[in-house]
């Protein structure tokens, strides 16, 4: 069965969760921009980067953000270059906003994020950089073919963490920290949350908020209940991440395709 799509998907989170937690929160978005889309990992193949490459070293150190770019983030590039170069390649890339809602437009890590990212990407495309291929192997596209690769290089940029999506996850949230303390404190925040989700997208450091019981340590198990189409119904940063995914017209008809 041949895969009609093969999303590499990146995270800056370095924790043992990471990937499972971004591969589940990217399923729930696949499923809302593409209503009964078959996730058939035969088809739909999302896949991390082998745990030895050095390209890790670039995204979960923080490095992809350091000018001059560091070795480890032209590895990075150009393994995102060489999957954009498939035919059915695409790349999700995952950082955090670090700025809330009403901020985001002054976030470093987005404005870095376009001017290192996916500009140095557009360089190897353009032949300008080093790709892991052989010489003769090196791209030679027109413009038009750069810039389509390039609509396939998609991010997940949650305002203010990732922590300020999971949190929506609320029933499980109070759970677990109800399990830890008996805090009025935190029972109010999540019941604030609960009944107004466009709140937590205001929060700034909502890990820190929640430090002496959830703080990070569920994200896995808080993603399989995250209520995605209630979060993206509010038109927050979820939202303006799933329409970038629905955006892309080469994703829409890969996840589109009939089952047969």
């Amino acid at each position: 069965m041949a895969a009609r799509a093969r999303i590499l998907a990146l995270t800056e989170d370095s924790g043992r969760q990471a990937q499972p937690t971004l591969q589940r929160i990217l399923k729930e978005a696949l499923k809302l921009v593409v209503v009964g889309v078959d996730l058939n990992p035969a088809r739909i193949r999302i896949e991390p980067l082998p745990e030895n490459d050095r390209a890790l070293n670039a995204i979960h150190a923080n490095q992809w953000k350091a000018h001059p770019p560091t070795r480890d983030t032209v590895i990075l590039l150009g393994a995102i270059a060489a999957r954009l170069l498939e035919p059915s390649g695409f790349v999700v890339f995952h950082f955090d906003t670090d700025r809330v809602w009403s901020k985001r437009e002054s976030s470093e890590n987005r404005q870095k994020f376009e001017t290192i990212i996916r500009s140095g990407v557009r360089r190897i495309l353009q032949g300008e950089g080093a790709l892991p291929l052989t010489p003769r192997a090196r791209p030679s596209l027109t413009t038009a073919q750069v810039e389509a690769a390039l609509s396939r290089l998609l991010i997940l940029s949650p305002c203010y963490s990732v922590e300020s999506w999971l949190y929506q996850a609320t029933n499980d949230l109070r759970a677990l920290c109800h399990d830890r303390h008996d805090s009025e404190e935190h029972a109010q925040f999540i019941a604030e949350w609960t009944m107004d989700r466009t709140r937590l997208d205001e929060v700034h450091q909502p890990k820190a908020m929640l430090k002496e019981c959830v703080a990070d340590h569920h994200n896995e198990a808080l993603a399989k209940s995250f209520p995605a189409e209630d979060v993206w119904l509010v038109e927050r940063s979820f939202h303006e991440s799933v329409e970038r995914l629905r955006a892309c017209t080469a994703l829409v008809e890969a996840l589109s395709h009939p089952v047969t």
